[in-house]
């Protein structure tokens, strides 16, 4: 499997979701998905939708946040985990 530079901080983001984080990176590296994993985590969590803040800079990234958000739930619901939570999930949500 290839280790990314960052993988500490990804994971990071996904599993200590009692902190508050900044996610900054350029086009296509990622932090849509790895936003909208975090969310997931958090509702997994049993954090309310109304609890999570999830900013974005367009009208088009919310959307295709809320779209993932919403895939990645029917993942897990489906007893699959996401690719971008198997790092965080490597044993799904037991």
């Amino acid at each position: 499997m290839i280790q990314l530079a960052d993988s500490f901080a990804r994971r990071r983001a996904l599993t200590d979701l009692d902190s508050t984080l900044l996610v900054e990176a350029a086009a296509g590296t990622g932090k849509t998905a790895l936003m909208a994993g975090r969310v997931t985590m958090l509702l997994a969590r049993g954090a309310q939708p109304g609890e999570i803040a999830a900013i974005t800079f367009t009208e088009l990234a919310a959307s295709e946040l809320s779209v993932r958000v919403h895939r990645y739930v029917n993942e897990l619901l489906a007893e699959r985990v996401p690719a971008p939570l198997r790092e965080a999930l490597p044993n799904g949500l037991d």
